[in-house]
């Protein structure tokens, strides 16, 4: 993954809206992981009762918030996913589900360098 992780010009304006009180911007950071963990969790069981409607659901949920906070990679992965779940093609699903994994693995690695590890939520909750 060569590509910027979080794009810092939609990060940037995240971090100077919540500048007045950072204790924010780690709050909102920690409740996007704990979400997108959560996310993942609930694509993995709709993939494992091959639920399509399930996946597109999942999937378009993270990619939305993702793309708020400009993980940009991550939202890519979880359109793949969206679009297996509306056409019900989910053959290849485990794959990108795989790399919508990885690709939460970086974003999260980069919220601990920008905000500090206390954007993440307790291991017990990782997907």
């Amino acid at each position: 993954m060569a590509d910027v992780v979080i794009a810092q010009e939609i990060f940037g304006r995240l971090r100077q809206a919540t500048a007045a009180d950072p204790a924010v911007l780690s709050e909102l950071c920690r409740e996007y992981v704990a979400e997108a963990r959560s996310a993942v969790a609930k694509l993995r069981k709709a993939l494992i009762q091959r639920d399509a409607a399930e996946v597109r659901e999942r999937a378009h949920y993270l990619k939305g918030s993702s793309l708020m906070i400009g993980a940009r990679i991550l939202a890519q992965c979880c359109s793949r996913l969206e679009q297996m779940g509306r056409d019900s093609e989910l053959e290849a699903a485990g794959l990108a589900l795989d790399q919508t994994v990885a690709a939460l693995k970086a974003v999260e690695e980069e919220l601990a360098r920008e905000v500090g590890s206390v954007v993440l939520p307790a291991e017990g909750s990782a997907a």
